[in-house]
């Protein structure tokens, strides 16, 4: 499937002004997201929330919305919970299994704050963190995992793909080994659902989440959470309200709902999901495969027009083969903020930062870098521009 360029950048009113290359830290919303989020939002202005056919509309768009999402990842919708951001997901699985002391947690040394510090802070409960080390190519090696599991480990938590190293871990065989082991699998999809395909059942992964605001192109406030439907009950939420509990009041107790919607405590944040369901359909009118497809080309020629930089540091896989869009950088002898305030000066968004890397910054002996992670709406030229003016800095 050829990805019409034009049509999509149509959609974009952003690109009147900007070229738009910081799709890792949140893409720009395609004027359908944006039109989806709107109309719910005067409907609820004209009439209000609560007349009755509109809600029972709005409620019913909703379950729509979940079956797509579902449908996305090869999940059940029963299987799948709306989240407003990444982080709350894993805090939904860190906080909900039942944890005993000596219990271990392995995590990469190349996440980010939100898939370390929630699994830090069970060792309050007595449960060890252990930091796995991956290798030169920020890539888990397989033989050495195995070796690094013990008859204590309950849980490996990984990002599907580095916020600050674009390095795509190998997330089958890291699940099958799991699975060998007898232990759970949490893959942090952020950086990689809406860019490329995401199967949880073909993963055999038993927890998978992702925020809509990256690659999907969706609003901030949406995201799922994919949750194996033989591990839902087994999770305790950390959080009660209606949305997600049954209560028997006459007998003073109460349960939880025995789908992943005992993640949803509360009212949903409607724009957002009700966004989020156009954000799919984007993604899906486009095909995945397809844009997976662009933007490794995208990538492979980003590559190239860095090396040509005198004086660049690229951070990452060195095979490009083992990474995708994300590009972090320096410059020798000029700071990465530098190089984003320039570029914004002439209407070009990168972003420079720790990317709450920490780790990846401490094994490079870098503060900050900047980081370009393009889209499948981006183009050859708009990369050209930015290299151009990363050079007038020279």
């Amino acid at each position: 499937m050829t990805i019409d360029i034009k049509k999509i950048q149509k959609d974009m009113p952003l690109l009147d002004k900007y070229i738009y290359l910081n799709t890792a830290a949140a893409s720009a919303m395609p004027q359908p997201v944006v039109d989806a989020m709107t109309s719910y939002i005067q409907k609820q202005a004209s009439i209000g929330p609560y007349l009755p056919s509109f809600r029972q509309e709005t409620y019913e768009n909703i379950e729509i919305v979940r079956e797509k999402s579902a449908i996305l990842i090869g999940a059940k919708k029963e299987e799948i919970a709306f989240v407003p951001n990444g982080s709350m997901a894993v805090n939904f699985v860190s906080g909900g299994l039942q944890w005993e002391k000596g219990d271990e947690v392995i995590v990469l040394d190349t996440e980010m704050l939100s898939n370390y510090v929630p699994w830090l802070a069970l060792e309050q409960q007595g449960v060890h963190l252990k930091i796995f080390k991956t290798n030169l190519n920020y890539m888990v090696d397989l033989d050495k995992l195995e070796k690094f599991i013990t008859p204590k480990t309950k849980m490996i938590a990984f990002a599907h793909m580095s916020n600050a190293s674009g390095a795509i871990q190998p997330a089958k065989e890291i699940c099958q080994l799991a699975k060998q082991k007898n232990v759970l699998t949490l893959i942090n999809a952020n950086q990689t659902v809406g860019l490329i395909p995401i199967d949880v059942k073909d993963l055999d992964c038993d927890f998978l989440l992702t925020c809509g605001r990256k690659w999907l192109r969706g609003p901030e406030g949406s995201g799922i959470l994919y949750v194996r439907q033989e591990l839902i009950q087994t999770l305790t939420p950390i959080m009660i309200g209606w949305g997600s509990t049954n209560w028997d009041y006459r007998n003073n107790d109460y349960s939880f709902v025995t789908t992943a919607k005992r993640f949803e405590p509360g009212c949903p944040v409607i724009p957002s999901i009700l966004g989020l369901g156009a954000a799919i359909d984007y993604a899906n009118d486009i095909g995945i495969h397809a844009i997976h497809q662009q933007v490794k080309l995208l990538t492979t020629y980003l590559l190239e027009q860095l090396q040509s930089i005198e004086g660049i540091v690229i951070y990452g896989p060195q095979q490009v083969a083992n990474r995708l869009s994300i590009t972090p950088f320096n410059i020798k002898g000029i700071s990465p903020d530098d190089v984003t305030n320039y570029l914004a000066q002439h209407g070009v968004i990168i972003e420079a930062g720790t990317f709450m890397a920490n780790t990846i910054m401490e094994r490079n002996s870098i503060n900050k870098m900047a980081r370009f992670s393009p889209h499948y709406f981006n183009t050859f030229k708009e990369i050209d521009i930015a290299i151009s003016l990363i050079k007038e800095l020279r």
